[in-house]
C-alpha cells in the first residue's frame, strides 16, 4: 500500500473518531436540557442512559460480524449515519419513552460505529508500525470537546435542542459522506482480526476488571458531569454542557500524551496514577459543590481515565492462548457492561442519597484501579 492512501485513511478514520466523539459530546452536554424539556426525574434519565449503553453492548457480536464480514469501512459510515439520525430524533422527542427509543437507536449506531472505526484503527497502525491507538482515541475526545463546546454555547445563547440537533447530525453526515471512500478498502481491512463476543478469563480477567472500572469511570462522568453541575452546584445550563467541555479538554491532553506515558511507566504505572487522579477529581467536586472546582474536578477525571481504556486493549490483544480480536472483544465486553451499570446505578441511587453521593460510586471505580493496576506487573 502507498503512503499516501495509508495517510489518507489514517486521516479519514481520526475524523470518524472526531465526527463519532461530536455526537457523544452534544448528547451528554444538552441532557439536562431534555431532562427539563420531559420533566424527568434522575431516575428516569438513568434509563435513557442506560438504554444507550444497553443497546450498544448487545450489538457488540452483530457489530463484530458485520465487521468482519463487510469489512470495517462500510459499517463506520453506517453507523455515523445511525447515530446522526438518532440525535436529531432525541431532539424531537414528545415523550419519556419516544426518548428512549431514539436512545437505543443512539446506542445501534454507537456499537457499530465503536467496533468498526476501532477495528480500522488497528488495521492502520499495523500498516503504520507504530502505536497511533491512544491518539485515535484522543481524535474521539476532541470531537467530544467540539460538541459539548458547541452545546454550551448554545445553551448559553438560548438555542433550543431542536436546532442545535439537527444541525450537529447533519455536520456528521456530511463527514461521513466525505471520509468513508477514504478509509482503507474492504478487501485489505478484512484480513483484520476483529471483534466478537467473548467472556473474560484467566489472564484477561484482571485487564477486564479494569476496563470495566475505566469504562464506568469514563462514561459516568461523562453523563452526568453536567447534570451534575446544573442540579448540586448551582451552576447554569452553559456552564452545565462546560463540564463536558474541561473532561474533554482534559481526555484530548491525556490520549495524545497516552502512547508515550505508556512507554515511559507501563500500564500498571499509568493505571496508579490515573486512578489516583480520578479520585482527587471526584472528592473536589463532590466536596465543594461549586462550579468553578468542580469544573476542575472533572477535568482531573478526564485525564486520569483517558489513556488507560486504549493501554488495557493492548494488554488484552497481546494476553497467552488467545487471538487479539478474541482479547479485545472480551476486555471491551467487560468494558461497555461498565458503560451499562453507570446510569441506572447513579441514577436510582441518586433517588435515595441524591446526586452527589450517587456519584462518589466514580470515585470508588477510581480507587480499584489506583489498587488493582499495579498487580498487572505480576
Amino acid at each position: 500500500m502507498g503512503a499516501g492512501r495509508l495517510r489518507r485513511a489514517h486521516v479519514a478514520v481520526a475524523l470518524a473518531f472526531v465526527a463519532f466523539g461530536s455526537v457523544d459530546g452534544t448528547w451528554v452536554a444538552r441532557l439536562p436540557a431534555l431532562k427539563e424539556r420531559l420533566g424527568l426525574d434522575s431516575g428516569e434519565l438513568g434509563l435513557v442512559i442506560l438504554s444507550v449503553s444497553l443497546t450498544a453492548t448487545l450489538l457488540l457480536p452483530l457489530s463484530g460480524w458485520l465487521t468482519s464480514r463487510r469489512g470495517s469501512r462500510g459499517p463506520t459510515g453506517f453507523g455515523l449515519r445511525v447515530t446522526a439520525g438518532a440525535l436529531t430524533a432525541a431532539a424531537f422527542a414528545p415523550s419519556f419513552f419516544a426518548l428512549v427509543s431514539a436512545a437505543c437507536l443512539m446506542g445501534a449506531g454507537i456499537g457499530i460505529v465503536d467496533v468498526a472505526a476501532n477495528a480500522h484503527a488497528v488495521a492502520v497502525e499495523q500498516r503504520l508500525g507504530r502505536p497511533v491507538l491512544s491518539a485515535l482515541h484522543g481524535a474521539w475526545s476532541f470531537g467530544l470537546l467540539a460538541g459539548s463546546g458547541v452545546a454550551a454555547g448554545a445553551a448559553a445563547t438560548g438555542v433550543g435542542v431542536r436546532a442545535q440537533f439537527p444541525a450537529v447530525s447533519a455536520a456528521v453526515v456530511v463527514a461521513a459522506i466525505v471520509l468513508v471512500p477514504r478509509l482503507l478498502p474492504s478487501a485489505e481491512d478484512a484480513a483484520v482480526d476483529t471483534a466478537h463476543f467473548a467472556l473474560p478469563r484467566g489472564a484477561l480477567a484482571l485487564p477486564a476488571l479494569l476496563t470495566f472500572c475505566s469504562m464506568f469511570v469514563e462514561t459516568a462522568a461523562m453523563n452526568w458531569s453536567a447534570v451534575f453541575l446544573s442540579g448540586p452546584a448551582h451552576a447554569s445550563a452553559a456552564v452545565g454542557a462546560g463540564g463536558v467541555a474541561a473532561y474533554s479538554v482534559a481526555m484530548v491532553a491525556a490520549r495524545l500524551a497516552g502512547d508515550p506515558l505508556t512507554l515511559r511507566w507501563g500500564v500498571a504505572g499509568l493505571a496508579r496514577r490515573g486512578g489516583s487522579l480520578t479520585c482527587a477529581g471526584m472528592a473536589l467536586a463532590l466536596a465543594t459543590r461549586s462550579p468553578v472546582p468542580a469544573l476542575f474536578g472533572f477535568a482531573l477525571v478526564g485525564a486520569g481515565c483517558a489513556a488507560l481504556v486504549p493501554a488495557l486493549f493492548r494488554v488484552a490483544a497481546a494476553a497467552p492462548g488467545v487471538s487479539s480480536g478474541a482479547g479485545i472483544a472480551a476486555v471491551a465486553t467487560a468494558g461497555y457492561t461498565g458503560g451499562v451499570v453507570n446510569g441506572p446505578a447513579i441514577g436510582f441511587l441518586a433517588r435515595g442519597v441524591g446526586l452527589t453521593a450517587a456519584l462518589s460510586l466514580i470515585a470508588v471505580a477510581g480507587a480499584l484501579i489506583a489498587v488493582l493496576g499495579p498487580k498487572l506487573e505480576g
